[in-house]
């Protein structure tokens, strides 16, 4: 994603985005992690993470999924991924 759109996503200044990629910013919130994992929808680990293993970009359905997800508050989506991961594990499609 370009510097722009993340700034622009994330609500935050295209110089501030710059200075984080750059490494300048060595103390950067857990509110601006967090706002920059959203916009990239990744988790705020996966952003941590010094590690450059290829990611695998989720299917559109996938990515609906996580996006409705993401927009439930956190006990709402544990009890729907529960439901979820039950239905999976019962017709044993792991």
């Amino acid at each position: 994603m370009e510097q722009v759109k993340l700034a622009e996503a994330s609500d935050l200044s295209i110089n501030y985005i710059s200075r984080i990629e750059r490494g300048a910013s060595k103390h950067v919130s857990a509110d601006t992690l967090y706002k920059i994992s959203k916009s990239l929808n990744v988790s705020m680990e996966e952003l941590m993470e010094n590690n450059k293993q290829e990611k695998i970009t989720p299917g559109p359905k996938q990515a609906k999924l996580i996006q409705y997800l993401q927009n439930l508050n956190l006990e709402k989506s544990e009890a729907l991924c529960e439901n979820i991961l039950s239905l999976l594990t019962n017709y044993h499609i792991k």
